[in-house]
Formats: structure tokens, sequence, C-alpha cells
């Protein structure tokens, strides 16, 4: 019995809580996100303990993010090609076996940095293809006008993802006994937690595509297709780049926020994940009020807004004294960034016809997520120079440019 098929037309009549297959998916999302900030969270402890060095926790951190720029373009092509559901599927099986590898080596004695690298370098190329296949199918599972508060509920489960994720990490960090074993005990936590989405993604009916896909060719062809559409559309091309720029000048945040908590706050696994975790609440309330958001704001105003915003978060983060103080910035980092995702990705998405999605998608990746690995590797090696309270201040001025950029730069006219 074939089991992929579309039930019935996709109409905005049906809610989307009743809608199974994207249910589905988000399900999936659910599962995988909490996992993923899990091992988040043990990653530059794990790092730490084992380099004893900001300069290699922060290469680590970029070895992680550089498959978005140097695989995010080809993804798109293949994910455009594929069957997305088995691009899906088939990630999550691979993260799995990847992260449970830390656990293992650990319990043979074999862990080494070297492993590590590979294997957050691997999972970061899972999780760029994993990411453009599943944003790329959502417009095949939602009416084109549920579009906004879809991508909301996606926004919504990573910000929920922020809640859980961080504090879990934390708790089992801690009943790990902290440090290695801690971190180890996490990683397969998370690897556990594909195979359970992957689980959730085999039960869906709905093809993730259109009906026809594009013919196969040369991939220059094909790549040069979906960067063309992007480039040639001003507003596309400006919410790209501002969107680079803030990535790069927030990549390393995670990482000088560890450094002060531990360096200078003194905290331990456990309130840091509570500290992220309260953030992630904030996150949850920013997307549950996005659609909302995009639907009465001008899209100049989110944008610049949410970038005035971090300007002052991470200010409070920079001259943090205490608890309350890291964990406010992260509050204000966390509540505007559901509104700024759901605005970009809601107009890119209504701009670009189905056989472009995965190719525009990933080129769009390639250049605001792949400037990542960057931003955390030149904030790894300069706050050994600078220290972590200068080093955040700049980047909080550096906000304020991009808030000028904001006002100032080509924007999509709105349907």
């Amino acid at each position: 019995m074939n089991t992929e098929h579309v039930p019935r037309a996709i109409t905005s009549d049906s809610p989307l809580h009743r809608n199974r297959d994207f249910v589905l998916l988000t399900v999936a999302s659910v599962i995988s996100s909490v996992g993923g900030r899990v091992s988040q969270l043990a990653l530059p402890i794990l790092a730490l303990a084992l380099t004893n060095s900001p300069a290699l926790a922060g290469l680590l951190a970029a070895a992680q993010q550089i498959p978005y720029l140097l695989f995010s373009v080809p993804a798109g092509v293949w994910v455009d090609r594929a069957d997305r559901k088995q691009v899906l599927v088939v990630c999550d099986l691979l993260r799995f076996l990847l992260l449970v590898s830390i656990p293992v080596a650990y319990a043979l004695n074999a862990l080494s940095v070297a492993q590590l690298f590979v294997v957050v370098f691997l999972q970061g190329v899972c999780t760029v293809l994993f990411a453009v296949a599943e944003l790329a199918a959502l417009p095949s599972v939602v009416a084109r006008n549920q579009l906004a508060p879809a991508r909301a509920v996606n926004q919504g489960v990573e910000s929920a993802a922020e809640v859980l994720g961080p504090s879990l990490g934390g708790l089992v960090i801690g009943v790990g006994g902290g440090g290695i074993p801690g971190a180890a005990l996490a990683y397969l936590v998370d690897g556990v937690s594909y195979l359970a989405s992957g689980g959730a993604l085999l039960a869906v009916r709905r093809k993730l595509q259109a009906a026809e896909r594009p013919a196969g060719g040369r991939l220059r062809d094909a790549l040069a297709e979906g960067m063309a559409f992007l480039w040639r559309s001003q507003s596309l091309r400006f919410l790209m780049l501002l969107t680079a720029s803030l990535n790069c000048l927030q990549a390393p945040l995670y990482l000088l926020t560890v450094i002060i908590a531990q360096n200078r706050l003194g905290l331990g696994a456990p309130q840091l994940g509570l500290a992220f975790g309260v953030a992630g609440a904030a996150a949850v309330l920013g997307a549950a009020i996005a659609p909302a958001i995009y639907h009465r704001m001008p899209l100049r105003a989110i944008l610049a807004g949410s970038s005035v915003v971090w300007v002052a978060a991470i200010a409070i983060l920079a001259l943090a004294d205490g608890m309350a103080a890291l964990t406010l910035a992260w509050v204000l980092i966390h509540l505007c960034w559901p509104a700024y995702d759901v605005a970009v990705v809601t107009e890119r998405l209504a701009a670009t016809p189905d056989h472009l999605h995965g190719r525009v998608i990933s080129a769009f990746r390639t250049v605001s997520y792949g400037v990542e690995p960057l931003g955390v590797a030149l904030g790894g090696l300069l706050v050994a120079v600078t220290g972590a309270t200068s080093l955040l201040l700049a980047l909080s001025a550096l906000h304020v440019l991009c808030a000028a950029w904001a006002l100032r730069g080509t924007l999509p006219l709105r349907q």
C-alpha cells in the first residue's frame, strides 16, 4: 500500500493542528531540536575540558558550522531533485550514529579532539541537509496563507527546545558527573533523539515536494539558477546580507557566555542550563506573537527593532555580574529572533517557486549561516586578546550599524 499520497488539497480551512503531516513534521522537529540543544551545551564544556583552550573550543564550534558555507548550495540542488522525506530520515539516522560514537569512544577510553572535530563536522553536514529539506517541504504541507503561522510554529518548536534542551542538558551533564563524562552522556541522549525523530518522519504521508521535480543536468547550472534568482531580487539579497551580518556577530555569544559563566560568575552546567532555559521560554513567547507582529508591523520596523534590542542585550551580557543579568541578556536575544525569522523566511518562501525552494533556501543559508564559523572562530581567538567583556561591547556596537542598515535597505513589497 502506498503511504505517500496527497489525501486532499491543502486549504487554509483546515487548522494546522489538524494537518496530520504538518503535526508529524513538527513532532520530529521537537524531538531532534530538544536533543540538539542538549549537545549544544555539552560541546563547549567537552571542548574546554579536553583542550583547556578557548581558541580550540572556538574552532570546534566553527567546524560544526562550516558545512553551512561548504554544502548549503549543493544541498539545495539535491533537496530539489531527491525525495525530501528520504533526505530527512537518512540525515536523522546518520546523526544518531555520529553522536553515539562519542560516548562509545569515551567508554573505550579512546575519545580524542580529532574524533570530536570529525563528528561535529559531519553532524553539521547532516544538519544542513535536514534544515534545507525541512524548510523546503513546508509549502507542500500547508496552504500559502498559512506559511507565516506555520513558520511561527517551527520557531516555537525551536524556542521550546531552548527551554527544555539546555535545562535537560545541564541535568544530564550533572547526572553524568560533569565535565567529559557528563558531556558524553549528553551526546548519547541527543543521538537517541534523532532515532525518534526519524520514526515520526517515516509516518508522513504527503509528498514533500511538487509532483514534478527539476530534471537532472549539470550541477553548476542548477546551482546558478538558484543563486541567480536570489541575487536578482534586491529585497531578498538585502535580507540575506543583513541576516549574515547579524549571524556573524552573534555566532560567538554562546562560547563567550560559557567563558563568562565559568571564569567570572562561577556558574556550573546546571545554572547555565537554567539560564538558557529561561531565555528559551522568552523565545516561545516570541514565537507565539511573531505572526501578529509580522502582519501588523512594517517589515523594516521588525528588522531594525530587533537589532536595537540586541544592542542592549549584548551590552548587558558584557557587564553581567550575576546569573540574573546573564539570563536577562539571553531573554532579550531570544525574544526577538522568532519575529525576525518569521518575517524573513515568510517573505522568502512567498517569493520563490516550488522547484527552486531548495536552491534558494540553500543559497540564502550559504551566505547567512556560512559566516557563522568565521564569527565563532574569530570570537574564540579574539577573546584571548581582548577579554570577553571588551569583545562583547564591540559586538554590541556593531549591532547599531545593522540597525541603521535595516532602516535604509531595499525590502519586499507586501502583497
